[in-house]
């Protein structure tokens, strides 16, 4: 099957992307994106895929975003949240979304149909919103851009009706730091923190915009409007209308709920999603009652927030080092890595990306979906790194593993075959150092066995005092991923800072001691 494109580089309705998904039609379009609706040519299925636009201005922050996008829904497990079931790139370059199809339509367009919804409806999808939210709360993530539109009513089995959240494209994780002096959402449904530039946004920020929701679909209009200018001013100082006062017919319980959201004090909100959606539950239908219940056990199993891989292989993570020098000390020398050859990610990262924070701004970054009281609670600290450290000599073994070790890592020492195949199995470490002049354990053919075993997941450097030229050969015909000289007791620090550095682009900066 071949792929034919248009001349914009744009796929076109009888398209095949990836020789698995033909594009049978145009489900909407916008200035950066296009959403097909297409079906997997083997299994029979019916999608949705979401692309970028080849002629829209795309830059590299934009197409990170939808990669953000892609493993943000991936991760998140509910049935309210729409499922991502493949992602890749066009011929043309441009990244794909393949995402469960869904039929139905948004609560935009059930506004614009029905008009003002019964307040037990209302009740209803709100609680199917929360559910939503508690997920990605849980993941540590805020979705920024909720509103009328990104709330879909598809189509279930038993002619049931479900709320499915859309478009994670703005989202973001929780105590990442602010988007410089942009501001990104809906206007309408944007909270007032939002409108500030470099202000921090929150948990509590998302249920601002399900507050606006809630009062349209009660209501046939948001809470503030007018244009751009007067709408931000509202949204700023104005107070709003109480619902029930706009249509006697709305509880007054159910509007000093909604009205709880739109207090500009977020210390005022409801603190998390499990307290709004207990406020609900007596204003909905009741078929959606066990919903609290849910979204209780998705906040419980929070966890604190961590900064995600950023390369998908420790080959990618040393290219995106290749020519670069770092410091130890006072002193600063040229990275000593060999970088491989086959390296799907272009290099992006900057050095500064790749350091952990210092002690003051890490402890501003331990932000978890919990409600504000759990916010102040150190977050647990994670298991050591652990690094295997190969040598036949047991004084390398001792000095250089005391040195790892007072520098926070859990280090194990091995210096016989036996001794590295137990490590292996039983301790599995995150990288290993290893020395290739070893008369009785030949460093080349260990290296090659154990990049062999497990592939590309357990990197391996070269640790040694061989001239750096024939260092560079022996580590080439090794298959080694990296390599450094072994320190001098002078350069201790060197050998510290080239372990901390290479395993922060590899791993989590917040796995580093």
């Amino acid at each position: 099957m071949h792929e034919p494109q248009s001349a914009a580089g744009v796929p076109l309705v009888g398209d095949v992307i990836a020789g698995k998904y033909r594009i049978d039609s145009v489900l909407g379009e916008g200035g950066m994106g296009i959403v097909y609706e297409a079906e997997h040519v083997i299994l029979r299925q019916r999608v949705a895929i979401k692309a970028l636009l080849p002629g829209a201005a795309v830059s590299s922050e934009v197409i990170e975003r939808f990669s953000f996008e892609a493993s943000t829904v991936a991760r998140i497990t509910s049935e309210h949240v729409v499922r991502v079931m493949d992602a890749g790139t066009l011929p043309n370059g441009s990244p794909y979304l393949v995402m469960e199809y869904l039929a139905g339509c948004d609560l935009d367009t059930l506004l614009a149909r029905r008009g003002p919804l019964p307040p037990d409806e209302v009740a209803d999808i709100a609680l199917q919103a929360l559910e939503a939210l508690a997920h990605a709360h849980a993941a540590g993530i805020i979705h920024r851009d909720l509103k009328p539109a990104n709330l879909f009513q598809a189509n279930a089995p038993a002619n049931r009706k479900i709320i499915k959240l859309l478009d994670f494209g703005i989202s973001k994780s929780l105590g990442a730091a602010p988007d410089d002096d942009r501001v990104f959402g809906s206007p309408v449904y944007m909270s007032p923190e939002q409108l500030e530039k470099d202000a921090a946004v929150d948990l509590r920020t998302d249920l601002w915009s399900l507050g606006v929701v809630m009062y349209e679909l009660l209501c046939g209009a948001p809470p503030f409007g007018g244009e751009l200018v007067e709408l931000l001013g509202a949204i700023r100082r104005a107070e709003p209308v109480p619902p029930n006062a706009r249509d006697p017919r709305i509880p007054a319980g159910l509007s000093d709920v909604v009205l709880r959201c739109l207090l500009r004090d977020r210390s005022a909100r409801w603190p998390s999603a499990v307290e709004l959606a207990a406020a609900l539950v007596p204003y909905g239908t009741g078929k959606w009652a066990d919903a609290l219940e849910r979204v209780a056990r998705a906040l419980s199993l929070a966890q604190p927030v961590r900064t995600a891989r950023r390369y998908e292989s420790f080959e990618n993570a040393l290219q995106a080092l290749e020519g670069r020098s770092f410091r130890a000390g006072e002193g600063a020398y040229e990275s000593p890595i060999i970088v491989g050859r086959q390296s799907k990610l272009p290099l992006t990262a900057t050095w500064t990306e790749t350091l952990l924070p210092a002690p003051a701004e890490a402890a501003e970054l331990a932000v978890t979906c919990l409600p504000p009281s759990s916010i102040d609670e150190p977050p647990p600290k994670p298991p050591a790194l652990r690094l295997l450290l190969v040598d036949d000599s047991p004084i390398a073994r001792a000095v250089h593993g005391d040195l790892l070790r007072r520098a926070g890592f859990d280090v194990r020492a091995a210096g016989s075959p036996s001794e590295v195949d137990a490590a292996l199995e039983e301790y599995r470490p995150h990288l290993v150092l290893m020395d290739v002049m070893m008369p009785g354990l030949n460093g080349d053919v260990l290296c090659r066995r154990i990049k062999a075993r497990f592939k590309a997941t357990v990197p391996v450097v070269l640790l040694s005092d061989l001239p750096r030229e024939e260092l560079v050969e022996r580590a080439e015909q090794a298959g080694a991923d990296g390599y450094v000289a072994k320190p001098s007791a002078a350069g201790s620090g060197e050998l510290i800072e080239y372990v901390r550095n290479v395993c922060a682009i590899a791993y989590s900066p917040e796995d580093l001691p």
